[in-house]
């Protein structure tokens, strides 16, 4: 497996890929979701490589385990949950307005656009340069990247026909109650040899062990999945996917601990100094540090569909 590294600059990120406003609408939804179907406190084995998982932290009637193995996240959140939270009206409602979407343009035009290209060369390299690919994007929240995907140069049909060369799985993977299924069924999606590419928050990733329960990047049941770079390999493995390339190009694990300092624990003195005594400069390099390391809560995962793949092997 390639753990690819490549440096993304964040000026452009300045002013947040969130819209507050926008993101505090989006948080009450799905809060008033989470306080209507608490989930209980039921301790199980790491729902990715079998480890034996402690109680990690409890928010918002969710308790999250981190396995003691591969250091992986995870809620032990029923199906029924998980499915009536996706289909949620006054969430589905709202993240299809105008508002949203609208929003979603103006904040990420410039990181979609990287995305484009980092997919592009990406084809041509695990694909060796296939014309006109058959790609299948499940569960895209974004119109406008929708469309971009489809007017690109690689894509050849969008959601049109199987067996696909490419599904496309963003924002999705973080919110599965059933991992292992969810991807078999994606395998069945694909040819042989074919590609999946996911992103995803990560439990190894900084701000998200640094802020703990006050982190934003947890919003239950949004989030019920955070692997750790080694705990999604491992699972990937076992649905039958090679794992071609991971890497973790976050440009905001410091900026979103900085905006949270005062949650910041009194024992947390390394990062009390980091974000407190030192300069922009310093939280650029940082940075830069955490992505280079496979340590930023955000990834990117591109793996292959394994020929010949039997589920009883």
């Amino acid at each position: 497996m390639l753990k690819a590294y490549s440096y993304i600059e964040s000026e452009y990120l300045d002013p947040g890929i969130v819209d507050r406003s926008v993101f505090s609408i989006e948080r009450k939804i799905i809060a008033e979701f989470t306080a209507n179907n608490p989930t209980p406190e039921v301790l199980s084995n790491c729902v990715f490589c079998g480890g034996f998982a402690n109680v990690f932290i409890s928010k918002e009637s969710v308790s999250y385990q981190r396995c003691s193995q591969c250091f992986s996240i995870f809620a032990n959140v029923d199906d029924e949950i998980i499915n009536r939270y996706k289909i949620y009206a006054p969430l589905m409602q709202f993240r299809n307005s105008p508002e949203f979407q609208n929003s979603a343009v103006k904040r990420r035009q410039d990181i979609w656009n990287d995305l484009l290209f980092w997919l592009e060369f990406r084809f041509a390299r695990y694909l060796h340069g296939e014309p006109a690919l058959k790609i299948i994007n499940i569960g895209n929240r974004f119109n406008h990247l929708a469309e971009m995907i489809k007017n690109s140069s690689f894509c050849g049909s969008y959601n049109d026909s199987e067996p696909a060369d490419v599904v496309l799985y963003f924002d999705q993977f973080r919110c599965l109650a059933n991992p292992i299924r969810a991807l078999t069924e994606i395998r069945g999606l694909l040819r042989d040899s074919g590609l999946l590419v996911m992103n995803m928050t990560v439990g190894s990733g900084f701000d998200i062990l640094a802020l703990r329960d006050k982190s934003e990047n947890f919003l239950p049941y949004e989030v019920v999945l955070l692997p750790s770079t080694e705990g999604v390999e491992h699972l990937l493995n076992k649905a039958g996917f090679d794992v071609l390339e991971m890497s973790t190009p976050g440009a905001l694990d410091v900026q979103h601990v900085e905006l949270s300092k005062d949650a910041l624990g009194a024992s947390d003195l390394f990062v009390q100094y980091l974000i407190n005594k030192t300069d922009r400069s310093t939280h650029a390099e940082f940075q830069r540090f955490l992505q280079k390391s496979g340590m930023s809560s955000h990834a990117r995962v591109i793996a292959k569909k394994r020929y010949g793949f039997d589920e009883t092997d």
